[in-house]
């Protein structure tokens, strides 16, 4: 009848199961604290959350003997407050579950140690309170480090050691993932207490190794805190010395909350020689986690109790349970010291690929890491060879990414790689070429890596060469660096791909009807090359440039033609009133009279002929302008090509005016002079820079002048950014969660 009553009761709670399970009672023991809680009725069982595959997933890893655990200290080592409990008190289960109060939920996280006389008297008992979460007040007061409060609670309620969250974690769990070392050494110790009074073949209830509904030991939730801080850290250094073109992202800052994770994690890894290995849900374990945070003392001691846990008969591989990339994390982590302790551990990780089905050259290659690349490839230059289940070898990683000191690195050590190809036939300068890494495509590489020219003519399965591919993803850099080759190899411009078009054809068929400078620049650079016939003067912008297949829309171009009319018209506006409104005023007295004050100034001559200048060419500029307006498609780009040089020579006139007029009124005062004259000769340059593309043209008929435009179009083609994986770091860090320190007060 007991075995029955005992039966019964195993099956409706969980936790009597599995404490059962571990052989924590004796035989005599075990009926008689049974009865009492099976008195609970079925709905308050039902309220009582403890998952199962708490027990299905840790059962095979709980009862792993004394030698797995933490040293278990003797009797006369536990402090008082825990030497008076009864055993069976650890499974005393608490009855229905009861909404936690505001004022509870404070005082809990505030500390309070003094409310729990409060609690005390309350008819509930303390054991039943949870939150929305399922968090216990012994959840409330580890997760925030309050020790003596939760040597109090744990006191009074040992079953609490025992209760999960919602989330299925303990409260050790919760301590850990906090960082509260000083809470987690307390409630192991509680529970060793309770280990330590069964005999010597019954002990074995491993806390490290229990997991939470995700699979994560404590150990594992200590490191995912401080692993994805630690990433976060290396996005603010990595940004931290950008070009000023970048936004500015507000410095991340921590507490000492990191260096109290990774004591949490420390201690952890030293209680327990088995823990490191296992990996969670998405198999990540605690070795992987440390790996990738480059934490090299923290991944010397979980490699150095993983050899004692299963003896040297077998390598680091064969015990890792989940991801076993670990080479894969360092070099992503960037840290040599953290990839010469794996490889030094199980060499022969090297041959392990990531999820993604990456070799570990590759991943290196990817990110650039250097330093690893060298260490790896004087291990074996094997890999260089072997592709990545996408069809990609290393060196394409490495070109791919702009990485031009591992690209000249692996074809140091075989420089038979650059004749690798990918699953779409494409070689390193096909990568490069759509890439937009132009920092790794120059015009010397080019030249070493391809003295035959036969990268830069290879096709791949499309019919593409390297020129196509930099046309079809716009890149002017990469176009300029490799037309040069191509002006002196003109079967290269005109290779067709199997949709039978060549780069200019590709250009010309996919530009926008909408203005975008990387995509007009790439088409002016192709047509500075191939010279096609029936062009002559085009603006360097290319502003009036339209694909082959745009339908010619006079409306098109309405709203510019009236912004430039508008401009035109009151820069001639400026320059008539100037005219009538001389510096320095006029005589009121004969024999000058009405005439100009400094007449015979010879700065005001310069006032004069800059202000005429400027209003004769903005009246050109209005006069094409209103052609323009008769709607007229090819007009309207003639006008345009009288229209801007005429009133980029007007605004630069009537700056030149003012300065004129000022200079001539302060002629005396030297250092003022001076000061105009510096400031002035500054913004000149400055203006220009930004209207030399909008109106100087590119004059493709006549030899000496493009020659001279070219050398213009090759320096805004220079700052131009055609890197598109720059828009997606700067993304990236912007929604990174911004921490701030917080004060000390």
């Amino acid at each position: 009848m007991a075995r029955d009553v005992k039966s019964v009761f195993l099956a409706a709670n969980p936790l009597a199961f599995l404490i059962s399970f571990f052989h924590l009672m004796d035989s005599s023991e075990a009926v008689l604290d049974i009865i009492e809680p099976q008195r609970s009725t079925v709905e308050q069982r039902k309220r009582i959350y403890f998952p199962m595959n708490l027990i299905n997933n840790s059962a095979r890893t709980l009862c792993l003997g004394g030698g797995d655990g933490a040293t278990l200290p003797t009797r006369k080592s536990f402090p008082e407050s825990l030497t008076n409990l009864r055993f069976s008190e650890l499974y005393n289960l608490p009855g229905e579950a009861v909404a936690m109060s505001p004022e509870i939920f404070s005082e809990m996280r505030d500390g309070n140690g003094k409310f729990l006389d409060k609690l005390r008297s309350h008819t509930t008992p303390m054991v039943c309170f949870k939150t929305d979460k399922g968090d216990t007040v012994l959840h409330l007061a580890a997760s925030l480090g309050h020790l003596e409060l939760v040597k109090s609670i744990v006191s009074e309620c040992p079953s609490l050691l025992l209760e999960v969250n919602w989330k299925g974690r303990l409260p050790l769990h919760v301590a850990a993932r906090a960082g509260q070392l000083a809470v987690v050494k307390a409630l192991v110790e509680a529970v060793t207490y309770f280990s330590a009074r069964m005999s010597e073949e019954d002990r074995g209830l491993n806390l490290y190794v229990l997991k939470d509904i995700n699979g994560d030991t404590a150990l594992n939730l200590a490191l995912k805190d401080l692993h994805e801080k630690t990433e976060l850290l290396m996005y603010q250094k990595r940004f931290r010395y950008q070009p000023s073109m970048f936004p500015r992202v507000r410095t991340i800052s921590f507490s000492d909350a990191s260096t109290h994770m990774m004591g949490t994690a420390s201690w952890l890894v030293n209680a327990n020689q088995g823990a490191s290995l296992l990996a969670n849900k998405d198999g990540i374990s605690p070795l992987y986690l440390a790996v990738k945070s480059g934490n090299v003392s923290l991944v010397s001691e979980m490699l150095k109790h993983s050899g004692e846990v299963q003896g040297n008969t077998s390598n680091l591989a064969s015990q890792l349970e989940g991801r076993k990339s670990l080479i894969h994390a360092a070099l992503k982590a960037k840290n040599k010291d953290v990839l010469k302790v794996i490889l030094d551990e199980d060499p022969s990780l090297v041959h392990e690929r990531d999820e993604e089905g990456r070799t570990c050259l590759s991943v290196g290659a990817s990110v650039g890491f250097y330093d690893g690349i060298k260490n790896l490839l004087e291990l074996s230059t094997s890999n260089v060879f072997e592709c990545d289940d996408d069809g990609s070898f290393p060196i394409h990683m490495a070109m791919e990414k702009g990485h031009r000191k591992v690209v000249k690195e692996i074809l140091k050590r075989c420089p038979a790689s650059k004749m690798l190809l990918n699953k779409q036939g494409q070689n390193i300068l096909h990568i490069a070429a759509k890439s937009g890494k132009a920092r790794s495509f120059r015009l010397p590489d080019i030249k070493r890596l391809d003295a035959d020219n036969y990268l830069i003519q290879e096709q791949d399965v499309d019919g593409n060469t390297p020129l196509h591919l930099a046309t079809i993803m716009w890149r002017p850099r990469t176009v300029s660096y490799i037309t040069i080759v191509a002006s002196k190899k003109t079967r290269i411009l005109h290779i067709q791909n199997k949709d039978g078009l060549r780069p200019l054809d590709i250009a010309e068929l996919k530009l926008q009807s909408d203005y975008v400078l990387r995509e007009r620049l790439t088409l002016m650079v192709l047509l500075c090359v191939y010279k096609p016939r029936g062009v002559g003067w085009l603006p360097t912008s290319g502003m009036t440039l339209r694909s082959r297949s745009e339908h010619l829309d006079a409306t098109k171009y309405k709203d510019s033609v009236s912004a430039l009319l508008l401009v035109a018209t009151l820069i001639a506006t400026v320059a008539v009133a100037a005219g009538f409104t001389m510096p320095g005023g006029f005589n009121s007295s004969a024999p000058n009279l009405g005439m100009s004050v400094l007449a015979n100034d010879s700065t005001l001559s310069y006032f004069l002929f800059f202000d005429t200048v400027a209003m004769q060419s903005s009246v050109i500029a209005i006069v094409a302008l209103i052609w323009a307006q008769l709607g007229d498609p090819e007009l309207i780009h003639g006008a345009f090509h009288l229209a801007l040089p005429s009133l980029f020579v007007a605004l630069f006139s009537m700056a030149s005016a003012f300065l004129s007029g000022v200079l001539a009124t302060i002629k005396q005062n030297r250092e003022l002079t001076n000061v105009i004259i510096v400031i002035s000769s500054i913004f000149y340059f400055v203006v220009f820079c930004l209207l030399a593309p909008y109106v100087i043209p590119q004059v493709l008929s006549i030899r000496l002048v493009q020659q001279l435009t070219d050398v213009y179009l090759g320096l805004l083609v220079w700052f131009v950014n055609e890197d598109d994986d720059t828009h997606t770091r700067v993304k990236k860090v912007k929604s990174v969660e911004q921490v701030e320190k917080p004060k000390v007060l």
